[in-house]
């Protein structure tokens, strides 16, 4: 990275500091003469092309204006471009920078303007030398830094009227000039920021110190106000851009790609399914078929082996003794055992007989009609 070297343009002269001299500041007093000479001397043995030299124009020089342009506005820059002579005090052609802030009802335009004819030749004068001139801000740009980000905050700048600019996360948001130095209190009751800086000796008045802000980097993000001519072209953004570009072709590639893979195949997997469709169908009447011929089976099975009742009938009918006759006779459904029941004479004659057909027991007997009831029940054969 490369160093820098501040000037700053007062009225009554530039002031010269630097990265690389900490403290030391060379003042030049108005009328500047041989600017690019005193420059080359202070930074010896530096070598002016591996410098950046920022230029800082002090708020006294510079016209500040705030102001508002409605949301349908379709060119900001060209519309302040128009209305630049209407609101700034200079005769001649101008170097302006501004801020642009859209909230519902409008665009809030914070603008800075200073006369060509004053700094280009200062601007010339360095840049014949070899060295870079990197930028051309409002002095209050100095002191926008990192440690604003945020926060509201103020600074106050002495002079014969003094300035107080308000900020916003490092963005300007009003610059009021004021007829006396107003103290602390007076600025702390107007509630003007969560803290308000002053440059001077040891922050006199109990102020935060500006050169707390001074130490860290500018950010220099708003208001270069370098004439187009000396805008150097940003390389790295526009790598950053190609890149950016780059890799979104890369995707958009990537995604026709993958959109025209997942289209083949899709279509493919229809050609399939097309052609599988036929025999899907015959499986599922198949296995309905099979279903149903399972169903059959199985009822079929569950009705079992009939039972041949007339020959059972038969058999009992030449058992049973003689005087005997059955009275009705019964099947469990569940067991599948048989009960017979009637009168008999000679109950053990009746179950000798009966065992010879199958497992008979006697469940019972009672005397009915001057006879024996018998309650027999046998396993079926």
């Amino acid at each position: 990275m490369k160093e820098s070297i501040d000037i700053l343009i007062r009225e009554d002269g530039l002031s010269i500091s630097s990265s690389f001299k900490q403290g030391e500041v060379e003042f030049i007093i108005q009328p500047v003469s041989d600017l690019a000479s005193s420059l080359l001397r202070y930074c010896t043995p530096k070598n002016p092309a591996a410098l950046n030299v920022f230029f800082y124009i002090a708020e006294d020089l510079l016209f500040f204006k705030k102001f508002t342009l409605p949301l349908k506005t379709t060119d900001i820059k060209e519309a302040i471009s128009y209305q630049l002579a209407m609101f700034a005090p200079f005769e001649g052609k101008m170097v302006h920078g501004y801020t642009a802030v859209r909230t519902k009802q409008s665009y809030n335009i914070c603008l800075y303007a200073a006369l060509e004819e004053t700094l280009v030749p200062l601007l010339d004068e360095v840049s014949a030398q070899g060295f870079q001139v990197a930028g051309l801000f409002p002095e209050s740009q100095r002191y926008v830094t990192r440690l604003g980000r945020k926060k509201d905050w103020a600074l106050l700048l002495p002079s014969r009227f003094p300035k107080l600019l308000l900020f916003s996360d490092n963005n300007i948001t009003e610059r009021l000039l004021c007829h006396s130095e107003p103290s602390l209190e007076e600025l702390q009751t107007l509630k003007v920021g969560e803290v308000i800086y002053r440059p001077g000796p040891a922050a006199e008045g109990g102020f935060q110190d500006a050169a707390i802000l001074l130490a860290e980097k500018p950010l220099h993000k708003v208001f270069n106000l370098l004439p187009p001519s000396y805008r150097r072209p940003d390389y790295l953004r526009h790598a950053l851009i190609a890149l950016f570009l780059l890799n979104l072709c890369a995707l958009l590639a990537a995604g026709g790609i993958k959109e025209y893979n997942v289209s083949t195949l899709l279509k493919k997997i229809d050609v399939e399914l097309a052609t599988l469709r036929p025999a899907v169908k015959e499986v599922e009447a198949l296995t309905a078929e099979e279903k149903q011929l399972s169903s059959t089976v199985d009822r079929i099975e569950g009705i079992g082996e009939n039972f041949d009742i007339i020959r059972f009938l038969e058999k009992i009918t030449k058992s049973l003794p003689e005087k005997s006759y059955l009275d009705q006779i019964r099947m469990d459904e569940k067991t599948g055992d048989i009960q017979l029941q009637g009168y008999a004479e000679d109950i053990g004659e009746l179950t000798g007989k009966l065992e010879a057909l199958g497992n008979a027991k006697l469940k019972s007997t009672s005397r009915r009609k001057n006879q024996t009831y018998f309650d027999v029940e046998m396993s079926k054969p």
